[in-house]
């Protein structure tokens, strides 16, 4: 499906990464949540199904209440307790080891970003509101302005999401996304991945270190949830350092 992430019983796991990092994303086969129940049973459920994924306590399994913003939260210590969500946010960075980082989504783009050098690792949800903000760029920054990495030795991955052949919006998305935007039929379609690597290499990430999956959730539905395919339930993408 692709040569970014290889499935192993049901999960996909991002393979050929540097040392030290481990990442991957638990779609619809592996994540079997009613989405039904309350928000604080299902995190939990997903926390679980993530914890027997990762081997990491639930605890150090972190999960946002993620709004569509940019606000990214830096986990520099371990949690206390076990939350379902540490902020309202959309973004997450850390340098500590075994703290798994989560982004939910359904067709909205993941985002992770590695240096293996200060070992440090970001974390965004970047769906068109997200993207517009520079969500991706602005974890970069922080990675490098923070934790003082080098750009050149970063990596990026994008993982399962919403692709450019079935994006349709109209025009009041398309609008902020001219370059970015393609006319088909009388439809709009906008190319949300072009747009973060774009970010991406603009903050001095090399292209040959920005790997996209290029898995478009609604064309593989039966393998990921897609929201535009009337689906409920969220792809749980993580990823730690070792």
């Amino acid at each position: 499906m692709s040569e970014l992430i290889q499935k192993t019983s049901g999960d996909y796991v991002i393979k050929g990464v540097p040392s030290g990092f481990y990442g991957g994303v638990a779609g619809r086969v592996v994540n079997t949540s009613d989405y039904n129940g309350s928000r604080g049973a299902i995190r939990m459920i997903e926390k679980s199904i993530l914890e027997k994924i990762t081997g990491i306590d639930s605890r150090n399994i972190i999960m946002l209440e993620q709004v569509h913003g940019d606000s990214i939260i830096h986990v520099v210590s371990e949690p206390s307790e076990d939350q379902v969500a540490v902020a309202e946010a959309d973004g997450l960075i850390t340098a500590l080891p075994g703290i798994c980082l989560v982004i939910r989504t359904a067709d909205c783009v993941p985002v992770f970003m590695y240096d293996p050098v200060e070992k440090v690792l970001g974390a965004v949800h970047s769906g068109w509101k997200g993207t517009l903000l520079d969500i991706s760029g602005r974890c970069v920054n922080d990675i490098v302005r923070i934790y003082g990495s080098k750009p050149e030795n970063m990596y990026a991955f994008i993982l399962p999401s919403i692709g450019p052949e079935f994006y349709e919006v109209n025009n009041d998305v398309a609008k902020f996304f001219p370059d970015e935007t393609e006319e088909r039929d009388g439809k709009l379609f906008v190319n949300l991945w072009q747009r973060v690597e774009k970010s991406l290499k603009k903050e001095g990430i090399d292209e040959s270190r920005i790997f996209n999956s290029g898995i478009c959730n609604r064309k593989n539905c039966k393998e990921f949830y897609s929201h535009r395919n009337g689906d409920m339930g969220l792809n749980l993408n993580y990823a730690f350092i070792k």
